[in-house]
């Protein structure tokens, strides 16, 4: 865990408890040493998070009861992880937790600073979820390969070019050079929606058949919404047949 991300979890840790925590609580929570809890709080405290109390034997520390915690720092990728799975969830259906996640995410959303809180909006907007695909289109694939799937995600949220080694459904490979405007997800498949420089035109690219992907972020593009570029993607809703 990043020091930024420790911060944040204390402060939200002390905020959720009724009782003081001591030092040494903290410590085998956070799996730290207790000087590293000491400068945290120290951290803390000139980030002016009102910690009450003394630390030290015997000593107990809380937050001040008017505290309230400042805007969300979600970054924009967080944000489309997050809202990505609850409608995986309402998708996939029979999981109970998909119904109350609805007001969740809508709480951490409207919690986002409305600068990045757009950002977000703009990158989900270009995100379409489909049915689960079919048994016998997932029997064919391959598991996802992690640092690919997430050179595809960086490319498509920041707007660069992305060069692919690709793998078609016949077996043939290929160099190509795509700008990536939105995503498909059909469970457990993922689609990129490109514009492909070599055909010049839109073209969808299952990610478990991108062999690699290097970033070419100097090449920056103007996201647009792939509904309006896949004439077809209505159909691709209900069901992913490819």
């Amino acid at each position: 865990m990043k020091r930024s991300e420790r911060l944040h979890a204390i402060t939200e840790y002390m905020r959720r408890r009724r009782t003081p925590v001591t030092v040494a609580d903290l410590a085998r929570h956070f799996e730290v040493d207790e000087r590293t809890v000491f400068r945290d709080l120290a951290a803390l405290r000139e980030q002016h998070v009102p910690i009450v109390g003394e630390p030290g034997r015997g000593g107990g520390l809380q937050l001040h009861r008017d505290y309230q915690m400042p805007p969300l720092a979600l970054s924009v990728d967080e944000a489309v992880s997050l809202w990505l799975s609850y409608r995986l969830a309402g998708v996939l259906g029979g999981l109970p937790a998909g119904r109350s996640l609805a007001p969740a995410v809508d709480k951490v959303l409207g919690s986002v600073p409305r600068e990045r809180r757009a950002a977000i909006l703009a990158v989900i907007e270009r995100i379409v979820v489909a049915r689960p695909a079919g048994a016998e289109l997932v029997s064919a694939s391959t598991p996802l390969d992690a640092a690919t799937y997430r050179a595809c995600e960086r490319a498509f949220i920041a707007g660069h070019a992305l060069e692919l080694e690709y793998c078609d459904r016949h077996g043939r490979p290929s160099t190509r050079v795509v700008e990536p405007h939105g995503l498909l997800v059909a469970a457990p498949l993922w689609y990129l929606l490109a514009h492909d420089r070599l055909r010049g035109e839109p073209r969808m690219f299952r990610v478990d058949r991108i062999r690699a992907a290097a970033a070419r972020a100097q090449e920056r593009f103007e996201p647009q919404d792939p509904r309006k570029l896949f004439a077809e993607i209505e159909a691709y809703d209900l069901e992913v047949k490819e």
